[in-house]
């Protein structure tokens, strides 16, 4: 089975980006996150 993972974190250097995408996270958002943005990712994510 197939997890996805939304990494939240607080490092937003472009290099802790691409770590993350490469790990396989489905997409990566810097705090503090809007809820909109959350919600809309999440929604993409669990279709």
């Amino acid at each position: 089975s197939h997890i996805p993972v939304i990494i939240v974190t607080t490092k937003d250097q472009q290099t802790d980006k691409i770590w993350g995408m490469r790990q396989g996270a489905k997409d990566y958002l810097v705090k503090p996150v809007k809820e909109a943005d959350l919600m809309g990712i999440l929604g993409t994510v669990l279709n």
